[in-house]
């Protein structure tokens, strides 16, 4: 499974039930895989081993 990993700053907040944002994506800590549209990939976070949601993108990694 494709992986997007979020920084530090985003974990309390998708726990809280957020939706995770192109910031939190490509700011430093943020980490993408070459992704399409409508594709499930796991969140996984900044320093943390195992993923914390699973979802799908609704953008691509090159659009993000």
């Amino acid at each position: 499974m494709k992986k997007m990993q979020i920084d530090k700053g985003g974990i309390k907040f998708v726990f809280g039930g957020a939706d995770v944002m192109c910031p939190g994506l490509t700011s430093p800590g943020g980490k993408m895989d070459d992704v399409k549209k409508d594709q499930v990939v796991a969140i996984t976070a900044e320093g943390k081993e195992n993923a914390l949601a699973i979802g799908y993108t609704l953008m691509s990694s090159e659009e993000m």
